[in-house]
């Protein structure tokens, strides 16, 4: 009897390679083909094997971005070249795959996933291979968290601002030798915008940022803006002439420390060290909303 089920646990492992084997066969194959497309230009068949969240997650957009594509690519002879599988997985009914590519001589990733057992496959664009897997989840909330360690070693790591969620403690100094930690701002509201001097949209609202802190003059709110790819000298003699900044400007040494994949990302956390309010990208309406936010938790 025991060597009945031993062979019939042999028999369902090999069924199971064997089909693992097949649809990475398959999610290579198609990969190649959507390489093929792309390496001749014809973007609108490449589209068709992207992920949505590459043209905003809206069909209407697919045209504009195979027009984008094309206009970029004028006279650029590179090519794309599938290799190899490094790593497949089936999450929740969902088969993952994990693609080697080269491109100018580098290697990179494109993750694929299929929704129908590995017939019909879909991918990223092409990827480094040192990534923040944390901006992939958001983008494809269904990725297996089992590729992370291949491609990010600092994954879980990172520090994260999640609404509703204590901060982790913090210790900054800002551009003029000021110290801010989280332990000095207890009972405080706090502000911070992650943002760089290669952002246009940073520096836009940059006046609007500023009328904001002059509202708040006087009350328990500090406002802290770390500073990503962006160096102290810079920023004193280059931008802050043109652009006065009210924020206390703090150069982020590593903003891979950061789990933080767009600028600028606001973010408030209020007298208990909880994030009270996150978003990211510049309008009007945002700087509004913040300062109906700031009053709330001042009250």
């Amino acid at each position: 009897m025991q060597k009945i089920q031993t062979l019939v646990l042999f028999l369902i492992i090999v069924a199971s390679i064997t089909a693992q084997n097949s649809f990475e066969k398959t999610a290579l194959s198609q990969a190649k083909e959507m390489a093929n497309y792309s390496n001749s230009h014809d973007f609108k068949k490449y589209i068709d094997y992207l992920v949505p969240f590459n043209y905003g997650n809206n069909p209407n957009n697919k045209e504009k971005f195979a027009e984008m594509l094309k206009r970029s690519s004028d006279g650029d002879t590179t090519t794309l070249r599938v290799v190899k599988t490094v790593k497949s997985i089936i999450s929740k009914d969902q088969y993952q795959v994990l693609i080697l590519c080269e491109m100018r001589n580098r290697d990179n990733y494109i993750f694929g996933i299929s929704n129908d057992k590995g017939k019909n496959w879909l991918y990223t664009q092409t990827m480094p291979t040192k990534l923040n897997f944390s901006a992939l989840q958001t983008n494809i909330p269904t990725i297996s968290t089992l590729f992370s360690s291949l491609v990010d070693p600092k994954f879980g790591k990172r520090v994260n601002y999640t609404k509703g969620e204590k901060i982790a403690p913090f210790k900054f100094t800002d551009i003029q030798g000021k110290i801010f930690s989280s332990d000095s701002l207890k009972g405080k509201v706090i502000v911070l915008n992650f943002w760089s001097m290669s952002c246009g949209p940073c520096i836009t609202e940059m006046p609007e940022l500023n009328e904001l802190v002059a509202k708040m003059k006087g009350k328990e709110v500090v406002f802290i803006a770390p500073a990503v790819y962006s160096s102290k000298d810079d920023i004193v003699k280059y931008l802050l002439p043109k652009h006065p900044f009210s924020y206390q400007i703090v150069c982020i040494e590593n903003d891979d420390d950061y789990n933080v994949n767009s600028f600028p990302t606001h973010i408030i956390i209020d007298q208990n060290m909880n994030v009270a309010y996150k978003y990211d990208a510049y309008s009007k309406e945002n700087t509004r909303k913040m300062e109906e936010i700031l009053i709330g938790l001042l009250k």
